[in-house]
C-alpha cells in the first residue's frame, strides 16, 4: 500500500459514522464521474486531482463538512443554488449530505472538472501566498 492510500484510509477512518459516510459518498461520486482522477492527502485533507491541476478536496471540520473547488471561479455558474448554502470562496460547507446538496455536488464536480481549463483561479491557502518583504 501506498504512504497516500494509508494516510487517506486512516483520515476516513477516524471520522464519526455519519461524517465518513458523507464524505466517502462524495469520494464516490467523484470518482464515478471522473474515473482516471487521483486522490492524495494535502493541506491535511484528501484532495483530487484531474488531468495534473487540483480540482477539489474534502474535509471534515470541526462544526461542518466541506466541499473545496479549486477552480473556484468556476462556482459563479452555481451562484443561485449556492445562495442557501454557507460558502466561503473555495468551499460550500454543509452538516449533512442531503439528497439535494449530493445533486448539486454532482453537477459542480461535473462542470468544474469539464471547463477546469477555463479557469483563471487558483485557490490557494493564505499560508502558501507568497510574502513580500517589506522595505
Amino acid at each position: 500500500m501506498k504512504y497516500a492510500d494509508a494516510e487517506l484510509d486512516l483520515y476516513y477512518g477516524r471520522l464519526p459514522d455519519e461524517r465518513r459516510d458523507a464524505l466517502l459518498a462524495l469520494r464516490q461520486m467523484i470518482r464515478r464521474i471522473w474515473p482516471g482522477i487521483t486522490e492524495d492527502m494535502a493541506y491535511g485533507m484528501p484532495t483530487f486531482h484531474l488531468n495534473g491541476h487540483l480540482l477539489c478536496a474534502i474535509a471534515s471540520q470541526k462544526h461542518f463538512m466541506a466541499l473545496y473547488v479549486m477552480p473556484y471561479d468556476l462556482l459563479d455558474a452555481f451562484k443561485n443554488d449556492l445562495k442557501v448554502y454557507d460558502c466561503g470562496k473555495a468551499c460550500i460547507r454543509f452538516k449533512k449530505l442531503l439528497p439535494h446538496t449530493y445533486d448539486l455536488f454532482d453537477r459542480i464536480i461535473k462542470y468544474t472538472g469539464s471547463q477546469l481549463d477555463l479557469s483563471r483561479a487558483t485557490a490557494r491557502p493564505n499560508s502558501q501566498k507568497k510574502h513580500h518583504a517589506r522595505a
